[in-house]
């Protein structure tokens, strides 16, 4: 499974969220500043089958 790595970072309240980009499952590509000004909300889920 690859293509991608994490790295984890604090946030304080009121700071704003470091750019970032995901692919839809159309394969769509999107990054976070397309939606600046707007509200976002991002759901994660584990892969099937993962020990998640």
């Amino acid at each position: 499974m690859g293509g991608f790595s994490v790295t984890a970072m604090r946030l304080q309240i009121g700071q704003l969220a470091p750019n970032f980009s995901l692919k839809s499952h159309l394969g769509r590509e999107y990054t976070l500043t397309e939606f600046r000004g707007k509200n976002v909300v991002l759901a994660f889920y584990p892969l099937a089958f993962t020990p998640i």
